[in-house]
């Protein structure tokens, strides 16, 4: 059993760390800026720079109902074909863009969300772990270790889309604290078990 443990702590500390240290590589030291952004238009910036949901919405309507002005103006010239244009012009290349930072704001708001939620639960079933070892039931109280690490693991590991949205940030910041926080985590199970003394 010791040797299960030890060797269960050793991976478990492995992903963790070396999760914790791209989280904080991702959040403070990736470049995020490109030689290429100075001929970008500006609406890029603005999204990057946008520091609520709200913010976009209120940037997304005009230029929304700008472009359904035009398609119903198009239709009305052309009744038998649904004539839109290039989607490619404006106000539709912005209008393109702005859904896409709202929808991805949206998305990584929900992920933040479960990211907390289930290593929530994955703490739980660990420190149910610890209990159920501390009272001498040692394979319920391993299983329940490694349901709960795992569920830790899998919800704090990296994301790998770079982000400009405040939301992106949000969610490494997230997965970075909650992965400082399992290491801690860690450290306390395997001093509790005693994982590493001879002579338990």
């Amino acid at each position: 059993m010791k040797s299960l443990h030890r060797t269960l702590t050793i991976l478990a500390c492995l992903c963790l760390v070396a999760q914790t240290v791209r989280h904080a590589y991702v959040l403070w030291l990736q470049p995020r800026t490109s030689v290429l952004d100075r001929f970008d238009r500006p609406l890029k910036g603005e999204i990057a720079a946008a520091g609520s949901l709200d913010e976009l919405l209120r940037r997304y309507e005009p230029v929304r109902r700008e472009a359904d002005r035009i398609k119903a103006e198009r239709r009305a010239q052309e009744p038998r074909g649904d004539v839109v244009g290039p989607l490619d012009t404006e106000p539709f290349k912005s209008e393109a863009e702005l859904r896409e930072a709202i929808t991805c704001w949206e998305e990584k708001a929900r992920e933040v969300r479960a990211v907390r939620f289930y290593w929530l639960v994955g703490a739980l079933l660990a420190a149910a772990g610890l209990v159920a070892s501390a009272r001498g039931a040692r394979w319920l109280g391993t299983t329940l270790l490694v349901v709960g690490f795992s569920e830790i693991i899998y919800w704090t590991t990296p994301c790998f889309m770079s982000g400009g949205v405040q939301e992106f940030d949000r969610l490494v910041a997230t997965k970075l604290v909650l992965s400082a926080l399992s290491i801690g985590l860690l450290a306390a199970g395997v001093r509790r078990l005693a994982v590493f003394t001879e002579n338990a």
